[in-house]
């Protein structure tokens, strides 16, 4: 009875504590398997079934991006206003007939207007999700579900890949057209869950009595140590433009490592992530935790892209296969723990009642990142070989040194006379 009693505690431990983290989980997994089935196969349907070619996919996605990165912090700015619940259900809709629609796409046009219009909330879903975890859950299991969120969806995105490789083997319109249907009706599950979540309203309508401070939270961009953390936030990311687009084609076109082991590396990130994530999430509970957390992973990243740089340097293949799984290891973990100090970060610096804007302009920083990393990195090899490893690796701890200095504790002034009320905006550190 004991060993029972121990075995279902540990299960309850291993999972979301509350009812409201346990829902935004599930829906991170149901929806980035929708999302997985759909990148698995958009391209190969976009350029044989929707009159466009590789030129225009990549023209109509990067202007498609720019609209979306350029509308994530007005969105974020509706979720103040309107509180995150509310607009994640119309975001949701709004997503479940986009992806649809794609199906009635022919040419040029038609795609960059249809995929513009979905950016938006593509790209405002992220900040969104964190606005709605920071209104509903507290304590260190606001971190917490931010890391179950994580590994469910590089779970999700593993499933929706290997579904759509299964459709796809057909060479099949039809087939493809059930993907997109069956992410658009992810969406409408999604929708379902998140209308069972308590109706909370926008933050400040909750702090009337210090209506004051809420009128005068200072904009994001105003607030030089947070954009100091966001900027080097969009930094750090650059190890998932490494990962995704950058190791394939360093392992095939510039070692000697086999083919396949760009299938174990990747894979094997992925059964990390999903198992260590939440682990992680653990040891980083504050702003001197998640600022530490920083420092050390731009240390692994360093090191990782020393490896990478080893990886180029030999011709012998066992060689290059030691030195790109250790630049896995390296890269995966530097990963887990700047995901999770990033959260924690966002959460200490945005102030409560502006939370939507604050966390979309910090995830500004990614979407650039995302944007411009793969074009950027890949330049740089594709001109100095090996060695442009080197100069990637010193933007790291260059990162985490400008995210120390905008996340850093400011002195508290020392007063001598009767505290006063200050007339002064509140500055986003002071929101924590």
């Amino acid at each position: 009875m004991t060993e029972q009693k121990t075995w279902r505690t540990r299960l309850t431990g291993a999972l979301p504590a509350t009812r409201e983290s346990r829902i935004i989980a599930v829906n991170a997994l149901i929806g980035s398997m929708g999302t997985g089935m759909f990148l698995a196969s958009s391209a190969l349907y976009f350029t044989r079934f929707a009159g466009i070619n590789e030129t225009q996919l990549g023209v109509g996605l990067g202007i498609a991006g720019v609209v979306g990165l350029a509308t994530t912090v007005p969105m974020g700015m509706l979720a103040d206003r309107f509180g995150p619940r509310n607009i994640i259900l119309v975001v949701c809709l709004w997503r479940a007939i986009g992806y649809l629609a794609y199906l009635r796409v022919d040419g040029f046009s038609q795609f960059v207007v249809t995929a513009s219009l979905l950016y938006v909330m593509d790209r405002a879903g992220q900040p969104l999700n964190q606005a709605l975890v920071g209104r509903l859950i507290t304590g260190t299991e606001r971190n917490r579900t931010m890391g179950f969120i994580r590994s469910l969806r590089n779970l999700g995105f593993t499933v929706g890949f290997s579904l759509a490789g299964i459709a796809l083997t057909t060479n099949s319109k039809t087939a493809f057209h059930w993907l997109f249907i069956g992410n658009a009706i992810s969406f409408l599950v999604v929708f379902s869950l998140v209308w069972m979540l308590p109706r909370v309203g926008p933050a400040a309508a909750g702090a009337k009595g210090d209506g004051e401070s809420a009128k005068k939270v200072v904009p994001p961009i105003r607030d030089w140590r947070f954009v100091a953390a966001t900027a080097a936030n969009g930094v750090m990311f650059l190890h998932d433009a490494i990962l995704i687009t950058v190791l394939p084609l360093w392992v095939a076109e510039h070692t000697a490592s086999p083919i396949w082991m760009i299938t174990v590396l990747v894979t094997t990130n992925t059964v990390l992530t999903v198992l260590a994530q939440v682990r992680v999430t653990r040891h980083i509970g504050d702003l001197a935790t998640a600022t530490r957390a920083t420092t050390m992973s731009s240390v692994l990243l360093l090191f990782a892209c020393v490896a990478f740089a080893a990886s180029g340097w030999t011709d012998a293949s066992g060689w290059a296969v030691v030195t790109l799984v250790a630049a896995l290891l390296l890269l995966t973990f530097g990963e887990l723990l700047h995901s999770a100090s990033s959260w924690e970060i966002s959460f200490a610096m945005a102030p409560e009642a502006a939370q939507g804007r604050y966390f979309a302009f910090f995830n500004v920083g990614f979407s650039a990142a995302e944007i411009a990393g793969p074009a950027v990195v890949l330049w740089l090899l594709s001109r100095t070989g090996p060695g442009g490893w080197l100069i990637i690796a010193a933007c790291f701890p260059l990162s985490a040194a400008l995210s120390w200095l905008g996340t850093r504790q400011k002195p508290v002034p020392v007063t001598t006379g009767p505290t006063t009320r200050h007339s002064e905006p509140v500055p986003a550190t002071d929101g924590s």
